[in-house]
């Protein structure tokens, strides 16, 4: 939608033809992509140049897995991108919603809680069992229920999902994908913690992700070093903790950023307990006996 406002022309009279034409023999279809590229790093380009032979400033690393979805919706044909992969459909949303929910979505849990137990990079998370159980437990049990994508086998998405994070060539880092969670947090997690609230059924790992947010962004890890948060309302997030004392207070504090809570979940008794209870469990018993304590809920 963003890209049709952009390109028509304003309505004056000399522009109504051409604004009429993009209408006629434009379409601008909306498409979804997946493939993980960590951020470059010395190391990366060091590697690339070994492999090629050629230093390469604008070289970058990624997983062999990539997935193309685009809408089906072209006003004058099209090539036949499903030859090289690309999936056409109806619709993208659902497959941008499975993507946000069961890959971002576990991706930022396993980076907030990761991180804290000193795990640098995903694949680091998936070699601890009950980090691998949790993750593919928030991925079938608590957002898959809130998807609807067609002819997709969610089951053996998450299998590769989880695959896919265990790739130790990747090395993503934690800190990378824990960046800018307040604006991650709504897509990845809360909106899926309103599906539950409004259909009664369990979000406990969900909980357990934003409260591994929240310990994150307290800014000093379980060993008591700082932790660099990047985020565009740092200044917002920064008031709230040192307005408050560890515990239930920063909690509150917390969910009272209406930018990324809204006006609905700060008031819901059942979300605010849980997130409260994983939020004191990880600071009395740390973030890898809570992900162990929650991997087997």
């Amino acid at each position: 939608m963003l890209c049709v406002t952009l390109s028509l022309p304003t309505r004056k009279p000399l522009m109504k033809k051409l604004a009429q034409w993009i209408e006629d023999n434009v379409t601008f279809p909306s498409t979804m992509v997946d493939r993980i590229v960590p951020a470059v790093t010395e190391d990366t380009l060091a590697k690339i140049e070994q492999l090629t032979g050629v230093g390469d400033p604008a070289g970058v690393a990624c997983e062999p897995f990539r997935q193309w979805v685009i809408e089906d919706n072209f006003v004058a044909g099209r090539p036949e991108w499903e030859k090289a992969g690309a999936e056409l459909v109806s619709d993208v949303l659902p497959y941008e919603e499975m993507k946000l929910r069961m890959l971002n979505g576990s991706h930022s849990f396993l980076a907030y809680l990761g991180y804290l137990a000193g795990y640098q990079h995903i694949n680091d998370c998936m070699e601890d069992e009950h980090y691998r159980y949790a993750a593919y437990g928030l991925m079938l049990q608590e957002q898959a229920p809130t998807l609807k994508v067609q002819g997709v086998d969610l089951q053996d998405y998450a299998n590769r999902l989880i695959a896919r994070y265990s790739n130790p060539a990747l090395r993503h880092r934690t800190w990378q994908i824990a960046m800018d969670g307040s604006q991650k947090l709504p897509q990845r997690m809360l909106d899926s913690v309103r599906w539950h609230l409004a259909h009664d059924s369990k979000f406990d790992l969900l909980a357990l992700g934003v409260a591994g947010w929240m310990r994150y962004v307290g800014g000093v890890d379980e060993q008591g070093n700082p932790i660099e948060i990047s985020d565009p309302l740092l200044p917002v997030i920064q008031k709230a903790v040192q307005s408050s004392a560890e515990g239930k207070a920063r909690v509150q504090s917390l969910l009272a950023i209406k930018a990324i809570f809204g006006d609905d979940l700060p008031d819901n008794s059942l979300f605010t307990a849980k997130v409260t209870e994983a939020y004191l469990s990880l600071l009395a018993h740390g973030a890898k006996a809570t992900v162990a304590k929650y991997s087997v809920k």
